[in-house]
């Protein structure tokens, strides 16, 4: 299952965890018993010290499609010790996702990586039947069970975790996606929250393109944050002007792909795989020294560092994440609404706006019935508490604004920091988090964290 050696806990404070493992079963379709359960596969970690007897925090990670068992482990060594002094962390695997009934495509080779090309007729009809052919291939894969992998059927089990912990109310962290399916479980419960922390979250408002084109702009924001930071640095003194270093290197290499530079490694990388690399590497700072080592490698013919940083970003969980998002999501866009974003972005985005283009097809070409996620609203007995970073590339701040608003209840804590979520990276953040979640402590409005 999950090795806990990869999450590089300090070893202090891995000798002081005790992991158990373990599942329960929901049921398939929950308006049709007789289709079957699935189990969903648990973890809970528990620190040495503190209380005696811990009650559990839902962990609820990102995605869709990003393991919550492996998320928790993480959290294990990132979270404060006021949480884990009163604290159990649970984390699962949500339907269709690592352990709990993996949704796996089979997909045909499309050939090496590409940028679409959205501006001529003939290369829009290439890219959209590449994506018709991945959309297709997944939907037969699940046949009559692909519209049962939803955002709402994730929480209907994450009611029946809270009941199998033995819980009369739940207390949970979501990030990322886990703050959309926090706002659903709180929608569909408002009575069974006692606490919740919603940690990046995205804009329930806006269409499928407009959040494409937020977090576009997020990721060019943040690159031009990472060049500033890397011109005084000795690291990246090969790189000159950063942003043009970059370009030609994407270029260059989409042509004659970089090789990886390591003993018995043959896959090249790409122009495509390095701008991976680059986003990637845009949900956090700490990661900005390897990147400015990667670019500089890669130049000289090496592009493992680089092969690292995209592998890291992708997390392997693209059939899961399409196969959520599309039975959540009105259907679209269309084809002259993709034409139209796509010139746009080319040239509002000059270095993401071509590489994201093919997020615009979204669920265009997606069949099966959906199950389209209601607008969030918290009529919980006390507030949520919304957590935004201001520069944050993949869910932009914005959205926290919006989740904060949607929800009623709720109050926004604000990071005025870098990178993707909040929580675990920053002092005053987690002080406040750990107040309300012990306490139900609520910040108070308009509170800012510095950077």
């Amino acid at each position: 299952m999950t090795d806990v050696r990869a999450a590089n806990l300090p070893a202090e404070q891995h000798d002081r965890l005790e992991f158990r493992c373990g599942g329960v079963d929901v049921d398939l379709d929950p308006a049709h018993q007789e289709a079957g359960t699935i189990a969903v596969q648990l973890i809970r970690i528990h620190r040495s010290g503190g209380s005696a007897t811990k009650d559990p925090l839902l962990l609820i990670a990102g995605g869709p499609g990003q393991s919550g068992v492996d998320y928790a482990v993480v959290a294990a060594g990132l979270l404060p010790d006021a949480v884990l002094d009163r604290f159990d962390l649970v984390g699962f695997d949500p339907r269709g996702v690592g352990h709990s009934a993996p949704i796996r495509c089979e997909h045909a080779d499309t050939g090496p990586p590409a940028f679409p090309d959205l501006l001529t007729d003939t290369g829009y009809a290439h890219a959209a039947g590449v994506m018709r052919r991945i959309t297709d291939e997944c939907a037969a894969a699940l046949g009559s069970k692909a519209a049962l992998f939803n955002t709402t059927a994730t929480a209907v089990d994450i009611d029946r975790i809270r009941s199998g912990l033995g819980q009369p109310t739940l207390t949970y962290l979501g990030r990322s996606y886990g703050a959309k399916l926090g706002a659903e479980y709180a929608r569909l419960h408002p009575d069974k929250v006692r606490a919740a922390v919603l940690d990046a979250p995205t804009d329930p408002g806006t269409t499928w393109i407009e959040t494409v084109e937020r977090q576009l702009a997020g990721f060019e924001r943040a690159f031009d944050q990472f060049t500033a930071w890397c011109a005084p640095q000795d690291r990246c003194d090969r790189l000159g002007n950063v942003r043009t270093f970059v370009d030609d290197l994407v270029r260059e290499a989409q042509k004659s792909p970089v090789p990886s530079g390591r003993p018995g490694d043959d896959i090249p990388t790409y122009g495509v795989d390095i701008l991976d690399a680059v986003a990637a590497s845009m949900y956090d700072d700490a990661r900005w020294p390897d990147l400015a080592d990667g670019l500089a490698e890669a130049a000289d013919g090496d592009s493992g560092t680089l092969r690292d940083l995209a592998d890291a970003g992708r997390g392997g969980a693209d059939d899961a994440q399409l196969v959520i998002n599309c039975n959540d999501s009105a259907p679209g866009p269309t084809e002259a609404e993709i034409k139209a974003a796509g010139a746009r972005f080319a040239k509002q985005f000059p270095l993401f706006g071509i590489w994201g283009s093919w997020q615009l097809f979204g669920c265009t070409f997606w069949q099966p019935p959906r199950h389209i996620l209601q607008p969030p609203v918290a009529a919980t007995t006390h507030p949520i508490v919304v957590v935004g970073t201001r520069h944050d590339p993949a869910t932009p701040y914005s959205g926290a604004v919006a989740m904060a608003t949607s929800l009623g209840n709720a109050e926004l804590l604000t990071w005025e920091g870098q990178g993707h979520g909040a929580v675990g990276r920053n002092t005053c953040v987690n002080r406040l988090v750990a107040d309300y979640l012990d306490k139900l402590k609520v910040p108070p409005t308009n509170t800012r964290c510095p950077p």
